[in-house]
Parts: structure tokens; sequence; C-alpha cells
């Protein structure tokens, strides 16, 4: 009886493409340290330059996000390498409390016109305001800026306002989507209106007081659908989704984010 015995051929030491060093090896495009890696948070697209999925930026692709527009003065803004926020190591100044760097308010001058067309110069206020933010758990604050750049006459004369916005969430601060600071009317019931995630949420006020007119600043959020319809409404009586809002001064300062509100004088709601 014989025994054969099959011994496999050994490989060879040249650079083929079978070897541990090629294609298929552990070092290679496909390896768990790659860009495809299961550490990465958008494993299967991340390091492609271009935003997916759950990607807050993707190597170059910083969504048209900069240094500046994060609040700093200055600066080179990066991606971080699994793609789930913003490097801002190399971006430069100092900014304010809640990682907002805070402009100084202006006065702007623009020209509208009577009812009959007759254009005369009227001034406005830039109106910035800090706020905070709490829904569903998750906690942090807003920063607006709405710069008055044209004016229509409905009753009265009311600007229309060009908006920029800023969330801070664990510190991390990012912009908001399609930001609009509306006047608010005849009675100036102003309200901030903003896309963050797939939520649209709107800040507005739940008490209004004499000629139904509010009395303090924006104090609670309503919860929109795409089309602009209430779905949830925490601007009740009962103000379910309370906020504290406080305008930012001339000199760029702001009170406190304290919870002062009050049902407003002339309330029917008010005891």
């Amino acid at each position: 009886l014989s025994l054969f015995l099959l011994i496999p051929p050994a490989c060879d030491d040249d650079g083929d493409s079978n070897n541990t060093n090629n294609t298929n090896n552990v070092n290679n495009t496909n390896n768990v340290n790659n860009t495809n890696n299961v550490n990465n948070t958008n494993n299967e697209t991340c390091g492609d330059n271009s935003i997916s999925g759950d990607e807050v930026c993707d190597g170059t692709d910083l969504a048209g996000t900069t240094c500046e527009s994060l609040g700093f003065t200055s600066g080179t803004l990066l991606c971080r390498t699994d793609c789930s926020g913003f490097d801002t190591e190399a971006c430069e100044g100092t900014v304010g409390p809640y990682g907002f760097d805070y402009r100084t308010p202006s006065t702007r001058t623009l020209t509208c016109e009577t009812f009959d067309g007759t254009p005369f110069e009227i001034d406005y206020p830039d109106v910035d305001y800090v706020c905070t933010f709490e829904y569903q758990g998750v906690s942090g604050y807003i920063y607006f800026q709405a710069t008055p750049v044209d004016c229509v006459t409905i009753m009265n004369e009311t600007p229309i306002y060009e908006t920029s916005g800023w969330i801070s969430i664990d510190g991390e601060v990012t912009p908001l989507t399609d930001p609009d600071y509306d006047f608010g009317g005849n009675h100036n019931n102003d309200f901030f209106s903003f896309l963050s995630g797939e939520t649209h949420y709107n800040y507005y006020h739940s008490s209004f007081g004499f000629g139904w007119r509010k009395c303090q600043p924006m104090d609670c959020i309503q919860i929109l659908s795409e089309t602009g319809e209430i779905i949830e409404d925490g601007c009740t009586t009962e103000r379910t989704l309370p906020i504290t809002c406080s305008r930012v001064d001339t000199d760029g300062t702001f009170e406190p984010l304290v919870d002062t509100f009050e049902l407003c004088p002339g309330d029917p709601n008010a005891k």
C-alpha cells in the first residue's frame, strides 16, 4: 500500500498579485483600517469628497461652510476623518458665549414707498437674538442675525430681513438651514423659523396682550410640516415647548438666558 502526501506549492517571494502585500492583503484598500472600514460612521461613502447619508461633510465637500460661517474670524476649515463634523483647529478668532461670534448690530437706512408710490427713507435696526433650544431631549443654543434689506408698505411700512443663523449642540456650532426672521406684521408679533435635521422649527409667542400684541421676546417652539402647517404646537397657553430668547444689544452683549416668562397684561388667559 502506497501513501501519497499532497504538499501545496510554496509561495514565492516576488511582488506579484498573490503575495502578502497585494491588493487583497490586510493593508490594502479593503482592510479594516481603510476609508470603508468598520470604524467609520459613514463607512460606505466617507472619503469620496461628496456628502451623502448622515455625513456632515466629506473631505473637501464642506457644504459651503467656512470658519467665518461658524463664527470664527478667519482660517481653513477641515472635515473630520469620519465625516461626522468639522475640524476647526485651523480656524482663527475667539468666539463668544455658546461658541458664537457675535456682531455689533447696526441701523440700516432703507427706501420704502407710500401707498401712492412716493419713496421715502426709513431706518431699521438689525435684529439679532440668542435663544435656547430644547426639543426631544436635545439641548443647545441658537444665534441668528436678521439684517433689514428691503421695505414693503401694507398697513404700515414693514422691513424685510436677510437672515443668517447657527445652532450650538454640545459645543459644536453648525449653520442653520433656511433661517428666516419675520417682523410679524403690523403688530410686530415676530417669529423665527429654520430647518435643523429633518425638523422644521418656528420660534413664536405663547401670550398676547392688549390689541393682540406680544409683550416679550419669542418664548416657545412650534413644529411645522414641510408646507408650513403646525403639526406640534408648543405655543398654546400651556407653553409645552418653552424656550428663552435675548436680543443682542447695540454693544454686542445680551441679557442672560433666564426664563422670566409671564402672561402679557391683557391676555384673556391671565388671571
